[in-house]
């Protein structure tokens, strides 16, 4: 039967009116938790993998206890902070928690709805997500848990026992006797309204309509988690008893907030040391926490004028940032900052488009193509050519396109490296293509015996975001003070250095070369020729990164009976860079460079005048083969006349052709959308039609067999997130997706391809694919 009465008490308890009143007056205290809940839940940046550093954090590279409980201290410091912020910015609302014994551990306890569902909601994925995607233990994932409820109540309980010592309720402030142990205290008004209390002297809190329209109307709270008391009345307190309860938490919070900042600029200072190295989750809930702090903090002291003065505050920093302040680009590690720069115009580009120059790059490189041809002289028949073309794609495609260069050399004993004379490509895919690559030359040069392990898959497996994302949140939205030089020019140790010390820790600092380390390998064709091509944000031009010169890939032949005025499309990187010292470049800031999608990495600023910044070469050529077709266009007669034909090799890390999905019923807002969205979602589309037409004609200049292999990640129907961080079961899949029934077609008519006569792979194909 309804009960009007229990269903009234139970909705103005003061649990639920905080949930209201969060609702309808802190939606900026509620942003945050809808962030969190999102990425707890899987539900928000899951394509980039966001939700992984909270669901599988890493703390000095392991997943276990330790990253647990710290996940548990900053998410139960986010807590406190928001009970601390709830607290100053609606005790006025509820004035009768002033009055009570320990006011602010009453207000922690009945505003326990949100922080509970979240704890239970969080554990829950944790569980969920290191069951089936890590394929952890039951007993590692209760370690896990136990971690994180360990970290949370350390951290709560120091809180409040902080606040114990130092708050004062109103008995030991002024000598009178608290609400709640005084039985024979009256009801609240709207409880007993017939009853009437003579006020102490002084001002009443509740002087005027203003503050009758503040009161917010509570019936029950509780006074501990088992038991529930009626409130009574308070307006027989002064409102100068009632402030001076609320205004001694602000002190505290301020102490907690100080805390907090230094912890991350001592963070920011040792970012470099594993110690502190916390997960990136982690400080992603401390920057939340500490912000939390800084809004509350505006509201109180300025009331009105807060939003004025947080957006003038922005503006200020925005203006500020122009000129090195609260911000400093980020720049190309190598490359010297204190020469002249470059000039970059038109004027430039066409002097650069010299016909002697482009003429001795083409010399040059026709000597690497014999000594190529050189490696199969006591052959009998003409060697295939191969050309690799590595998609963009994250941690997914570094992964897989290492694994199939190397299941590939497993199979063809090295046979498919040595064949191939240009790798292209973009993001993750090219930093797969050149660490296998690597491993292949110190193979050959006998400084490692064998490279086609499982452990060196893994390395190339292994987490860059949290890095990344930990830099950020520590030093990049600060002030990032730490420096470090290369040669004559000082940068700035941010994200992109992060990215890069983490790139040669995984792959046992065998990148941790200079661009010109691979010239003489190149040019004695001992490894394949690699082209980055990384996109000049400032006009959508191709930057063409290499060893070797190349300036016949920029060359625009001007033919005297076709008057057309051609756009220089691309710029040789080494011709325009030669006086800042471009051979000088890390290779893993031009592998960065070539994978910089934005807001995860800088846009990298170049010694140029304008400057110029660079971003991903996806925007351009996701797959590289804008730029292997331009190499075999400009060396096909060579090519005609000393192999059997060419064979492109595709590694994508999604699937090329994909069905035409049903359009559903939009909102307003998703048709308001939906145009700019589409435009950007299919930009990789767009671009697989014209290179399909590329190739089409490429068939009808070149004289020779022309195959095209594609091998193929299904990462919609596996769902493999594109991100720097991957799960066990992404991994996995990642590994196993070479035993897919088309990549195994692939893989067989690509060993056809490269075989000699007579030559048999079937079964090996076969033991290698099951490993």
């Amino acid at each position: 039967m309804w009960n009007r009465s229990a269903f009234t008490r139970f909705f103005y308890s003061f649990p639920i009116q905080l949930v209201i009143v969060l609702l309808k007056k802190n939606q900026v205290l509620l942003i945050y938790w809808i962030f969190l809940f999102g990425w707890i839940t899987n539900s928000f940046s899951k394509t980039f993998g966001i939700p992984y550093l909270f669901l599988d954090p890493e703390y000095m590279g392991t997943v276990g206890f330790t990253a647990f409980f710290i996940m548990g201290f900053a998410t139960g410091s986010f807590i406190m902070v928001y009970n601390i912020s709830s607290y100053i910015v609606n005790g006025f609302r509820f004035p009768f928690i002033a009055t009570l014994s320990r006011p602010f551990l009453k207000y922690t306890i009945n505003n326990f709805i949100i922080p509970l569902v979240f704890i239970l909601t969080y554990l829950y994925n944790i569980v969920s997500f290191q069951l089936n995607n890590e394929f952890g233990t039951a007993w590692t994932v209760f370690t896990q848990v136990m971690g994180f409820l360990a970290g949370t109540i350390v951290v709560i309980i120091t809180t409040l026992t902080y606040f114990f010592r130092t708050n004062k309720d109103i008995v030991r402030m002024f000598g009178v006797q608290s609400s709640d142990s005084d039985p024979n205290a009256p009801f609240a008004k709207h409880l007993n309204p017939k009853r009437k209390v003579k006020p102490r002297k002084g001002r009443r809190f509740f002087s005027g309509r203003k503050k009758q329209a503040n009161y917010w109307r509570v019936d029950t709270y509780l006074s501990s988690f088992s038991k529930v008391n009626l409130v009574r009345r308070t307006d027989h307190y002064t409102r100068d008893m009632v402030d001076s309860v609320f205004r001694q938490n602000h002190l505290n919070a301020a102490v907690i907030e100080i805390i907090v900042f230094v912890s991350f600029i001592v963070m920011g200072l040792f970012k470099d040391y594993g110690f502190f190295k916390i997960p990136a989750g982690a400080s992603v809930i401390l920057i939340f926490s500490m912000l939390i702090m800084l809004s509350s903090a505006f509201r109180f002291w300025l009331k009105a004028w807060a939003t004025t003065a947080i957006i003038a505050l922005f503006i200020l920093i925005n203006t500020l940032s122009k000129y090195g302040v609260f911000y400093s680009e980020n720049k190309a590690y190598g490359l010297d900052y204190t020469q002249k720069p470059a000039t970059y115009s038109i004027e430039r580009f066409k002097s650069l488009d010299d016909p002697y120059l482009v003429k001795a790059d083409y010399d040059s490189t026709i000597l690497i193509l014999n000594r190529w041809k050189e490696k199969f002289i006591n052959e009998t028949g003409k060697p295939k050519m191969v050309f690799v073309n590595c998609s963009g794609g994250g941690l997914r495609a570094s992964i897989w396109s290492f694994r199939i260069m190397q299941v590939a050399d497993s199979i063809s004993n090295n046979r498919f490296t040595r064949s191939t004379q240009l790798i292209a490509g973009a993001s993750g895919g090219i930093i797969g293509a050149a660490y296998y690559r690597e491993l292949f030359l110190q193979q050959r040069l006998g400084l490692i015996k064998s490279f086609n392990s499982r452990k060196s898959l893994d390395n190339i497996g292994k987490d860059l975001l949290n890095p990344v994302a930990f830099s950020i949140t520590v030093s990049d939205l600060f002030f990032n003070i730490q420096r470090f030089r290369d040669g004559n020019t000082l940068h700035v140790k941010d994200r992109a250095y992060a990215f890069e010390k983490q790139l040669n820790e995984n792959t046992g600092m065998v990148l941790q070369k200079r661009l010109s380390a691979y010239r003489e390998p190149e040019a004695a064709a001992i490894i394949p020729m690699m082209v980055f091509s990384p996109t000049i944000v400032n006009d959508g031009r191709r930057l063409m990164i290499s060893p070797q010169p190349i300036s016949y890939l920029s060359h625009h032949k001007v033919d005297s009976g076709f008057k057309f005025n051609s756009t220089i499309d691309e710029i040789e990187f080494r011709k325009l860079f030669r006086d800042q010292h471009a051979d000088n470049i890390r290779f893993t800031s031009v592998l960065r460079m070539n994978a910089t999608f934005p807001y995860i990495l800088p846009a990298v600023s170049l010694p140029s005048s304008p400057t110029i910044q660079v971003m991903d070469a996806g925007i351009r050529d996701n797959t590289g083969l804008k730029t292997t077709l331009k190499f075999l266009h400009t060396f096909r007669h060579w090519i005609e006349e000393n192999t059997s034909g060419v064979v492109f090799v595709d590694i994508r890390d999604s699937k090329k052709s994909r069905p035409v999905e049903e359009k559903p019923k939009m909102s307003i807002l998703e048709n308001i959308i939906t145009p700019l969205g589409n435009i950007y979602g299919n930009l990789l589309t767009i671009q697989d039609y014209n290179q399909d037409e590329a190739y089409e004609y490429a068939k009808s200049w070149l004289n020779a067999p022309f195959d095209f292999i594609i091998f193929e990640l299904p990462t919609k129907e596996q769902d493999i997130s594109l991100s720097w961080h991957l799960t066990t079961r992404e991994k996995q899949s990642v590994y196993n997706s070479i035993d897919l029934n088309e990549n195994r077609k692939s893989m067989s008519r690509l060993m056809e391809l490269l075989s000699q006569k007579g030559a048999d792979h079937s079964k090996l194909l076969a033991s290698e694919m099951e490993q």
